[in-house]
């Protein structure tokens, strides 16, 4: 059967290794835009590979890196490797396409973010518009001011922004109006 979910704990001792001994990855999901059936884009998935326990659910480990704040050099990590992947598939001669990364609010509201960002579309070489970055409703409804500021701040970059699992908090549609997405 499938070993059993380690407790936090466990997940969080894991985790503080995993990026250094190479066990996350990236899973890429295409996205189809329904008007032509023609894939426009990707989203980045981040998976766990544990040696012991093998695969673990992001529903597991993503709350436990949030909690403990090692969500920032892993959301880095998912952001630099992505942007990396498009330059490379670039290079073999795929036609272009657009990355969706999702942001944790922890990440999002992090000083160094905007740099994080920058430096990820500069080593790469990927134009900015290819990049977009999902945010979740929840993040956004934090501090909603300085939450729009900095999406502002982000778009003067060229990327893109996208609201990731709206309906699911208490947010209505006029307030989706306001957002720069």
């Amino acid at each position: 059967g499938q070993p059993a979910e380690p407790a936090p704990a466990g997940l969080e001792r894991g985790l503080r290794h995993a990026l250094a001994r190479n066990e996350l990855f990236l899973e890429y999901q295409p996205q189809f835009d329904l008007a032509s059936g023609r894939m426009g884009g990707i989203e980045a998935l981040l998976r766990w590979n544990h040696p012991e326990l093998g695969l673990i659910s992001p529903g597991h480990f993503i709350p436990v890196a949030e909690s403990s704040g090692l969500i920032l050099p892993i959301g880095a990590w998912v952001l630099r490797t992505a942007c990396m992947q498009l330059s490379r598939w670039d290079a073999a001669g795929l036609a272009p396409l657009r990355v969706a990364v999702n942001v944790s609010a922890r990440q999002f509201h992090a000083e160094e973010f905007k740099a994080e960002v920058k430096a990820a579309l500069t080593d790469s070489g990927i134009a900015p518009q290819r990049l977009e970055l999902e945010l979740t409703e929840s993040l956004l409804m934090r501090n909603a001011p300085a939450a729009i500021d900095s999406m502002r701040s982000l778009k003067a970059l060229g990327i893109r922004l996208s609201v990731d699992d709206f309906g699911t908090g208490y947010s209505s549609l006029s307030y989706l109006v306001d957002l720069p997405v």
